[in-house]
């Protein structure tokens, strides 16, 4: 029996899968994070599916799957700016329509290199 995911969800893992003329990531996660429970302990859990490039989308909008997960089809040209907001992003929030976000950061916020 699957379990509807509780959005928005902090990304904590994803996996992504290029093969010729496609892509995937998939999004894992902690409920509860999103909303400012602290330290949350619980399961990291599948949250969100995106595929890009697919030539035949099962569907034209996102939607929740049977596994209880959001399921998005983007375009392939979305590929490289998702993954740069995954890598660098932190944290980056899943939302029921599908969107991914980050917290307010102050202007200027780089990332620190290691000397």
């Amino acid at each position: 029996m699957s379990v509807i995911v509780v959005y928005p969800v902090e990304v904590k893992r994803y996996q992504v899968s290029v093969k010729r003329d496609r892509a995937e990531v998939v999004l894992e996660g902690i409920e509860g994070l999103a909303q400012g429970a602290g330290n949350v302990r619980g399961n990291i859990r599948r949250i969100g599916r995106m595929t890009f490039g697919d030539p035949n989308p099962i569907s034209g909008e996102d939607f929740i799957t049977r596994g209880g997960f959001l399921q998005m089809d983007r375009s392939l040209a979305m590929f490289a700016g998702i993954l740069a907001l995954l890598r660098h992003g932190t944290p980056v929030f899943l939302h029921e329509d599908g969107t991914l976000s980050t917290s307010l950061e102050p202007v200027g916020e780089g990332e620190t290199l290691p000397a």
